[in-house]
């Protein structure tokens, strides 16, 4: 291990590349947060959303693994959701323990309606940026969380 001082300056810590990934990620939520602010769903609804678009059928906990969230942060979401109608819980047969996550017909549509902002959020974020800077952008962060998930075994 490569051992080093801490930034001694402001302008070191902005280019420290953790501190960058952490203020990228902090920054993108608000600003996610934001764009759907005029809409029925929040930014939690929209990753879950997400994910069920992808696999339906998952437990709370599976949700919360995918979207990197809380737990408890996504059982107090999707009791919300299933309030407003985008999901609903479902006991598959064979197993009375488990509880699947559905998204509904409207989960759907508001799903497919909010997403054109997180297009939108994406078109800002990579205003500026050539298609082999993202490419490589994208192979350096895949190699990352390569490493953070041998890290965590």
């Amino acid at each position: 291990m490569t051992k080093t001082a801490p930034p001694a300056t402001y302008d070191a810590l902005e280019r420290y590349l953790p501190y960058m990934v952490n203020r990228l990620s902090n920054l993108g939520q608000q600003a996610q947060k934001r764009a759907l602010s005029d809409s029925e769903v929040s930014l939690v609804d929209i990753r879950t959303l997400s994910i069920l678009n992808i696999e339906d059928g998952l437990t709370i906990n599976e949700i919360a693994e995918r979207t990197f969230s809380e737990q408890s942060t996504t059982s107090r979401a999707v009791d919300a959701m299933a309030a407003q109608g985008l999901i609903e819980r479902r006991i598959p047969k064979g197993d009375l323990r488990r509880r699947e996550i559905m998204m509904t017909p409207l989960g759907r549509k508001q799903l497919e309606e909010n997403w054109p902002v997180m297009e939108d959020y994406f078109a800002a974020l990579r205003e500026g940026t050539t298609s082999e800077e993202l490419a490589t952008c994208q192979k350096v962060i895949v190699k990352m969380l390569e490493n953070l998930s041998r890290l965590q075994k």
